[in-house]
């Protein structure tokens, strides 16, 4: 999932695809290599240092090997309709746009944020680019690449408390449980007011861009980088820019959001029931949602890319703690998970990006070749 930026509103229009081709703006190469080689120490610690604490890897893969043709073959439909649904948040931003392109984008997206340590900071001009390449217009595109990450963000924050509901509701009712219930509904709540007063004022954006960056200053005195944001005018162009399409298709947009979410969920449900078929005890749907949800917190933490090695390890631990799986089949099914929602989206993802660099050169050339007046290649 691509992660939270400082960069909105025509900010985000302003990137060029420079910063994909050539030396990136963003991370210099020191700090490239500083990512790199942080993210590379994480996930060995989690592979070879915390997931082998819950089971044996070999035991684990033979498991997942091991299971029936129907259950194999309904992880295979499930990942094919997760990679479906995962153009649908696109479609949702920009309805017109050809369902393949809108496959390419996402793709091509979940590749570089989740692949690519710093990724964040060439997900968003590339975003763009693409759209403008299948001739969405600036405006828009700036408004669909800040909407769709924004959203991507609040259905992140989403699933967990769906989760928390869930065990609510299967008997596991306690004070602490109902306090995260009404604290999260009424954070989302308090979102959908202030996003709806930003939608309809752009003196309210202006004021709570200020405010923010007011609250942000305040914070950055400690460390001495006191430095002015201009988050108030920023707001005010997102605003002015996600207008209309906030308003008119934010019911769609949140259920894109929330479906790849549900999608992305039922590979590890499914996985965990083949796993556990024939057990004295299984984990509940619930919990497996709760796991499911709170583990994906973790790629908010800016360690690895998507959050790869710390959500696995946060998964595997909250089913054998909270969800009475055993280590073996805990350890299999994320890694089955994992398996089947980011290989395809990689390699996937990469042959996207091929494919849009050939197709975007070849479009230059035939440009270049039409007004120099020759045919392209001569």
């Amino acid at each position: 999932m691509p992660s939270s930026r400082e960069q909105t509103g025509d900010a985000m229009a302003s990137m060029s695809v420079d910063r994909v081709d050539g030396d990136p703006v963003g991370p210099t190469r020191r700090r490239q290599v500083i990512l790199t080689t942080v993210t590379v120490a994480v996930i060995a610690i989690v592979l070879f240092g915390v997931l082998p604490q819950f089971g044996d890897f070999g035991k684990a893969t033979d498991a997942a090997l091991g299971l029936p043709f129907l259950w194999l073959l309904a992880l295979l439909s499930a990942a094919v309709l997760s990679i479906a649904i995962y153009a649908t948040q696109w479609k949702a931003v920009v309805p017109e746009l050809r369902f393949g392109a809108a496959l390419g984008i996402a793709n091509t997206s979940f590749m570089i944020s989740n692949g690519i340590p710093g990724g964040g900071a060439i997900v968003l001009p590339t975003q763009y680019a693409m759209l403008a390449d299948e001739g969405v217009d600036r405006t828009r595109a700036t408004a669909a690449t800040g909407v769709t990450a924004l959203w991507n963000i609040l259905a992140t924050l989403l699933v967990p408390l769906i989760g928390v509901c869930f065990l609510v509701g299967t008997g596991n009712s306690t004070a602490t449980w109902w306090g995260i219930i009404a604290g999260g509904f009424a954070g989302f709540a308090l979102v959908a007011l202030l996003l709806r007063a930003l939608v309809r004022s752009s003196e309210v954006a202006r004021r709570v861009g200020n405010g923010a960056e007011r609250v942000a200053n305040a914070f950055l005195r400690l460390f001495k980088r006191d430095r002015p944001l201009a988050w108030g005018a920023a707001l005010v162009r997102f605003r002015e820019s996600t207008h209309e399409l906030l308003s008119t298709r934010w019911l769609q947009i949140s259920a894109a959001h929330v479906s790849i979410q549900l999608s992305q969920f039922a590979i590890l449900d499914i996985a965990l029931e083949g796993l556990q078929r024939g057990s004295a005890t299984s984990t509940t749907f619930a919990t497996t949602l709760f796991a499911f949800g709170v583990s994906r917190l973790g790629t908010f933490i800016p360690i690895s890319p998507g959050g790869l090695g710390t959500v696995d390890g946060i998964m595997t631990a909250l089913l054998v703690s909270a969800g009475n799986a055993t280590a073996a089949d805990a350890l299999a099914a994320v890694l089955i998970w994992r398996t089947l929602t980011f290989l395809p989206g990689m390699v996937l993802g990469s042959a996207s990006f091929v494919m849009w660099r050939r197709r975007s050169a070849s479009q230059l050339a035939a440009k270049l070749a039409a007004e120099a007046g020759t045919e392209p290649g001569t």
